[in-house]
């Protein structure tokens, strides 16, 4: 049961990517509301297909995480031609290119981190009233930093309350939060340091994953 349960979200988050295959096609033919909207809720359905089998592999360790050295600049890159597809929103979004071009490059699981960024970048646009940034910075005594802000509300106070197991926020599962944090506490070095998610209000909402 447990094998059929990772076939079936694969199976789905497969079927999603092929429909979202066909909205492309569509837009492009005809743009319109509508699709952009489709477009929108299939990658979030996606994203979610993605953090259940994180999740459920998890469980019965089998995650593998696949470190490997990434040029920070090319990472955000591909960040911005991920969200290209997005619906057009009157949003300003900022990207720190000089920040990944000062570190240069960082050993992590490109997808991964990719997925848990896009995700707070997408609930950030969401929220946001004019402004949204991604910036790259450098730890003290070692790491990374990349953080998502913007000059919405910011996060509810239970959230910030009980960051520590990540209370669901009213009307909201928390699934990304949980997600960022367990992949970023499944990054770790030699050493035992290990990566961690860090919440935070200041003007807005500060989702920051920090890795050793």
């Amino acid at each position: 049961m447990d094998s059929l349960v990772a076939a079936v979200i694969h199976d789905a988050k497969n079927a999603l990517n092929t429909l979202n295959v066909r909205l492309d096609q569509a837009r492009q033919l005809a743009p319109s509301p509508p699709l952009e909207q489709a477009t929108a809720i299939v990658a979030n359905l996606s994203t979610r297909l993605v953090e259940l089998l994180a999740f459920y592999r998890a469980d019965q360790g089998t995650l593998r995480m696949a470190v490997e050295d990434q040029n920070l600049t090319d990472f955000i890159d591909d960040l911005q031609q991920e969200l290209a597809a997005e619906p057009d929103l009157p949003i300003t979004l900022e990207w720190d290119i000089a920040g990944a071009q000062a570190i240069g490059a960082w050993a992590f699981d490109a997808y991964l981190v990719k997925v848990a960024l896009l995700d707070a970048l997408r609930n950030a646009l969401r929220h946001a009233r004019h402004r949204v940034s991604l910036s790259v910075t450098a730890e003290p005594g070692g790491g990374i930093r990349l953080s998502v802000a913007d000059d919405g509300p910011g996060y509810p106070a239970e959230i910030l309350a009980g960051e520590s197991n990540l209370a669901m926020a009213k009307g909201s599962s928390g699934l990304g939060l949980r997600f960022a944090a367990l992949i970023a506490e499944r990054h770790c070095t030699p050493q035992g340091r290990r990566g961690r998610l860090a919440l935070a209000n200041n003007q807005g909402a500060i989702f920051s994953l920090i890795l050793p």
